[in-house]
């Protein structure tokens, strides 16, 4: 899709958009809130990041609202910087544009994480 974007990479890691992230609780039920990110938040994956929690490997939030924060690249849900899970999921179509970009830069990784 045109917003899809790899904003920067390297040999190990690959930042990338998906524009604006839709997010939805363990139901499938679509999260509304009051407040909206201008932009959308900009992941950034390592292959060999030293630290293996939620998943390995896990995306970083690097810009956007959710900075700071981690996606667990099997199960589309968000944790924070120190591991806690929240009731929070990637919208799949979402997370499966993120995967197929993640795919193309690491093919050697079998993503979507198994469960």
């Amino acid at each position: 899709m045109e917003e899809d974007l790899i904003v920067e990479g390297g040999d190990d890691y690959v930042a990338v958009t998906v524009g604006y992230t839709g997010w939805e609780d363990a139901d499938g039920l679509l999260r509304l809130e009051e407040q909206y990110p201008i932009g959308g938040e900009i992941w950034r994956v390592h292959k060999g990041d030293p630290d293996p929690y939620p998943s390995n490997p896990h995306a970083h939030c690097i810009e956007g609202r959710f900075k700071g924060c981690k996606l667990h690249l099997g199960t589309r849900q968000l944790f924070t910087s120190s591991n806690k899970p929240l009731t929070r999921y990637l919208r799949r179509d979402q997370f499966d544009r993120l995967i197929v970009m993640l795919r193309k830069k690491f093919p050697e990784v079998e993503l979507p994480l198994p469960v």
